[in-house]
């Protein structure tokens, strides 16, 4: 009995080792075929092969992924870092300023608690369209501006909206472009007037002869105005402020103005003879023109609760769509 008692024990020890032997192999051989399989499948991401077949889509969930974790940045808790009455080219605004403040004042007097977009912010402060609104009227909103240190500027004003430093794209996908970098010559004003002096910046593809041959340029990224407001969740801005210096009309014919609710905008083109064709182009599409300033255009969604419903005069003149010496507004 013994004996047979020790063959059995034998047997199952050598069973076991034999099993244990067969389970080594087969792990090994498992793991040599992962190893095998993914050395031959390239590793390209869903973004690359999605945009292999054309261009990507503006709503493109990892494109909105990227630009939530790595392109917006949230509104500041602290209070304003203002340069106010110590900032001379506040004190000394330009007939676009004070045309742009006087119309919004009348526009969105009775208006607390709406959105903006404003592209072209700089440094949140000088020249801004949307400052007065977000501080007096609690807005809020997305600021976009593409110079690093204009950017880096408005971030330190604590500006109560969100922001981006990136341009916005004049095609419908996101792209990398080249933008003007003025030289800044620094000087006793230089922080007293802010950032007017660098708010001529544009993309390489809308800048002059002569701007190019006395600029620097820098590399920047552009996203699609439709893919920052899907990232934000917003389908409705009250206010759209573009300045973008020469983009403006690629921005639009890349932005499904049917898919969001934008109620006033308010935009600058250089080529004055060509804003008649661009405040016809804007009223095919649901606008009508307001207000007018050489090369200011301000356009309000027709129905909307911000158009005037009685006609009304500035307070300095400017000039209107049929020439006028001053600003008439109304249905």
């Amino acid at each position: 009995m013994k004996l047979k008692y020790s063959f059995k024990e034998g047997f199952g020890v050598r069973t076991t080792q034999s099993c244990r032997l067969w389970i080594f192999k087969i792990l090994a051989m498992m793991f040599f075929i992962v190893i095998f399989v993914s050395t031959q499948i390239p590793r390209y991401s869903g973004y690359l092969l999605r945009s292999l077949q054309g261009p990507i889509d503006p709503d493109d969930s990892e494109l909105l992924d990227y630009i939530r974790n790595e392109i917006l940045e949230p509104p500041s808790n602290e209070p304003y870092n203002l340069l106010g009455k110590s900032n001379v080219a506040l004190l000394s605004p330009d007939d676009s300023e004070h045309f742009y403040r006087e119309v919004l004042e009348i526009i969105f007097k009775d208006k607390r608690g709406g959105f903006f977009v404003e592209a072209g912010a700089l440094d949140g402060e000088t020249m801004s369209n949307t400052l007065n609104l977000e501080r007096d009227q609690d807005w809020t909103g997305l600021l976009v501006e593409p110079d690093k240190l204009d950017y880096e500027a408005l971030r330190t004003k604590n500006r109560k909206a969100w922001s981006a430093n990136v341009c916005l794209s004049p095609s419908p996908y996101p792209s990398k472009e080249m933008l003007s970098q003025h030289i800044h010559y620094a000087g006793p004003m230089a922080v007293r007037l802010g950032f007017k002096m660098r708010a001529m910046h544009a993309l390489a593809s809308y800048s002059s002869q002569k701007t190019i041959g006395n600029s620097w340029f820098a590399k920047v990224q552009c996203i699609p105005l439709e893919s920052l407001l899907y990232a934000m969740n917003v389908s409705r801005i009250d206010l759209l402020v573009l300045d973008v210096e020469g983009a403006e009309l690629d921005i639009f014919k890349h932005f499904d103005l049917a898919k969001f609710d934008v109620q006033v905008i308010c935009m600058e083109w250089k080529k004055t003879d060509q804003l008649d064709r661009i405040s016809k182009n804007l009223e095919r599409k649901g606008y009508k023109e307001v207000a007018r300033n050489l090369e200011d255009l301000v356009v309000i969604k027709k129905g909307s609760p911000y158009m005037p419903k009685q006609p009304l005069t500035l307070t300095t003149n400017y000039t209107t769509a049929s020439s006028v010496r001053e600003v008439k507004m109304g249905v």
